[in-house]
């Protein structure tokens, strides 16, 4: 049995015991499908911003402590944060390191040198932490959100990647009244959901941020989120997992009020990649440690 065949089908083995209403607030998950996001390290990588990222020294030691962590997976974020892409590859290598995607500029015109860029670093995933261009402050645009995604997901397709877009809440809050089932009766319908029937299921793909899309759908809506992952399990390929507190706010895996067991019952085993992220997370290392954890349950 190949690995990745195998992984799947462990991981149906373990969610299928568990249940969606199991009581272990772990969830296993094969090493081999966990990655961190590296904007958790941010602050370090790119102290001064974005477009420029830290010594080479910096990046090779952050890498290294990610790896002693246990990840063994990374999803960028910054581009190659300064370094040539080989550069960049080699000091992911040398750290023990795969690179399994990116969030990089949804820009047609360097859509090209993007796809060439995440050949060469191995990538099979290449997405971005939005949807694009002109976005979805209007149904119209919600719309030509779409096409474009289409033509871009065509594009990776033909090079033999996966195109990938993640939310925030604005993309599941922002609703249009819509005829999403075809029936002739328009109701109001999420911006994320008009773009998943606006696009080629062979061509776009998602990666779902479980806090955002809680905020978006609604704190108090749980098992909405579960219906919309069962809805759309054939879509989503990755999970962003991100807990949530009681109030709303990000917090550290496992110590929020995600039933994580339950939302990857929802998502189902065709998930990809299970990639930890906290935004501004208060210690980067013990948090990731934590997280690491929690995902292999203590494993």
């Amino acid at each position: 049995m190949k690995p990745v065949i195998a992984a799947c089908a462990g991981l149906m083995v373990l969610l299928a015991a568990r249940g969606a209403g199991a009581s272990e607030k772990c969830a296993p998950i094969p090493q081999a499908r966990i990655a961190i996001q590296l904007f958790n390290f941010a602050s370090i990588l790119t102290p001064s911003g974005q477009g420029a990222g830290a010594a080479p020294q910096t990046i090779q030691s952050t890498f290294r402590a990610i790896r002693n962590l246990g990840f063994t997976n990374m999803e960028r974020f910054g581009g190659t944060l300064g370094l040539t892409v080989s550069d960049y590859v080699a000091l992911a290598k040398k750290s023990g390191l795969a690179i399994i995607g990116g969030h990089d500029q949804l820009d047609m015109a360097q859509w090209d040198r993007t796809l060439g860029n995440a050949r060469a670093m191995g990538q099979r995933y290449v997405g971005s932490a939005g949807f694009g261009k002109p976005g979805f402050d209007s149904l119209e645009h919600t719309l030509q959100t779409a096409r474009n995604l289409n033509l871009l997901g065509k594009a990776a397709a033909e090079k033999g990647l996966i195109l990938y877009v993640h939310n925030h809440q604005g993309e599941l809050a922002t609703k249009y009244p819509y005829d999403l089932n075809k029936d002739g009766k328009l109701a109001p319908v999420s911006a994320w959901q008009i773009v998943a029937a606006n696009t080629d299921a062979r061509y776009v793909h998602f990666e779902v941020d479980i806090h955002w899309a809680r905020i978006g759908i609604g704190l108090d809506r749980f098992e909405d989120l579960l219906a919309f992952l069962r809805r759309y399990r054939g879509r989503i390929v990755m999970l962003h997992v991100k807990d949530t507190s009681a109030d709303g706010k990000i917090t550290g895996l496992g110590e929020g009020s995600t039933d994580w067991p339950a939302v990857f019952a929802a998502a189902g085993p065709g998930i990809r990649y299970y990639i930890w992220e906290y935004d501004g997370v208060p210690d980067v290392y013990k948090a990731g440690a934590a997280a690491y954890r929690f995902l292999r349950c203590g494993g």
